[in-house]
C-alpha cells in the first residue's frame, strides 16, 4: 500500500485528532496509508499531555523555521539555521506536505500584519490569515510542499457541519446558510447538547475531553462536512490528490 506522510502544525490536540480521523477515514476510500506527524504541539513522550499551545505558538512556529536565512554561507551558525527550515524537515522526513493550520476566529488578535484585519466575510478572514502565515514563514507565495488550512470559523465548524441545516438549532438563519459563516459556533453545539464547561475567565467552552468522539462524528459523516465546509473540503482533496 502507498504510504503518505503529513507534517502538522496546528492550534492544538483537537485540532489534530479531527485532522487524524479524516485522514484515516480516507485512507480507507482511496486504498493509501496517509500519515498525521505532528510537529507543533507534540505530545510529552513522558506524561503524554500535550503543552499549552495556540495560534501564537504557530506563529513562533513559523518564524523559527521559516526563510529567516537567504545566503549560501556555510558557517555553522548558517548549516544550523537552514537545518531548522520547514522545507528541510519536509525533505528530511520525505513528507508530501507540511500542514499549517489556524482557526480564523482570531484574526482580530494579530496585530502586526498591515493592512490590519477589517473585513466581514469568510473570505476576507482567510485571506487574511493565509496572508500572516506567508509572511511568518517569510515567503511570498504558498510553496509547494506547504498546505494552509484556514479552518472557518474554527474546526468545531465541521462538527456543526455533521446537523442538517433544517435542525432546529440554526431556524434563527436565512435559507441556504453558509456554515463558514457562523461565528456562534460553540454556543449551537451547546444548543445540540454537547458538553461545556466555565472556564477561569467565566467564558462558556466546548469540554475538550470528549473530542475524540467528536472527531469520529466529523470523519465518519465527511461527505455532507467537504459539501459545507470549503476548507474541510480541500484539506480532504489534498490528502486524496498527493
Amino acid at each position: 500500500m502507498e504510504k503518505l506522510l503529513f507534517l502538522l502544525v496546528c492550534e492544538g490536540p483537537t485540532d489534530i485528532l479531527a485532522i487524524d480521523k479524516i485522514a484515516k477515514e480516507i485512507s480507507q476510500r482511496i486504498d493509501k496509508d496517509i500519515e498525521i506527524r505532528e510537529l507543533s504541539p507534540r505530545r510529552d513522550a513522558t506524561t503524554s499531555r500535550y503543552p499549552d499551545h495556540g495560534w501564537e505558538e504557530v506563529r513562533q512556529w513559523c518564524k523559527l523555521y521559516g526563510n529567516t536565512l537567504n545566503n549560501s554561507s556555510n558557517t555553522l551558525e548558517a548549516l544550523a539555521a537552514r537545518s531548522k527550515n520547514w522545507k528541510a524537515l519536509v525533505s528530511m522526513s520525505n513528507a508530501n506536505a507540511l500542514i499549517i493550520q489556524i482557526d480564523t476566529d482570531i484574526v482580530e488578535y494579530i496585530d502586526e500584519i498591515e493592512p490590519k484585519y477589517g473585513g466581514a466575510t469568510k473570505k476576507a478572514r482567510k485571506n487574511f490569515v493565509q496572508k500572516a502565515i506567508l509572511q511568518w514563514l517569510g515567503e511570498d507565495t504558498i510553496p509547494k510542499k506547504a498546505f494552509l488550512l484556514k479552518s472557518t470559523y474554527s474546526t468545531e465548524t465541521w462538527l456543526l457541519a455533521t446537523f442538517d441545516k433544517d435542525n432546529t438549532v440554526f431556524n434563527d438563519l436565512a435559507d441556504g446558510f453558509d456554515f463558514e459563516e457562523i461565528e456562534d459556533v460553540n454556543q449551537r453545539l451547546f444548543a445540540l447538547g454537547f458538553a461545556n464547561y466555565i472556564d477561569e475567565k467565566g467564558k462558556q467552552k466546548l469540554r475538550k475531553i470528549n473530542y475524540d468522539n467528536y472527531a469520529v462524528q466529523i470523519a465518519s459523516n465527511i461527505d455532507k462536512v467537504r459539501e459545507e465546509c470549503e476548507e474541510a473540503d480541500l484539506l480532504c482533496n489534498k490528502f486524496e490528490n498527493s
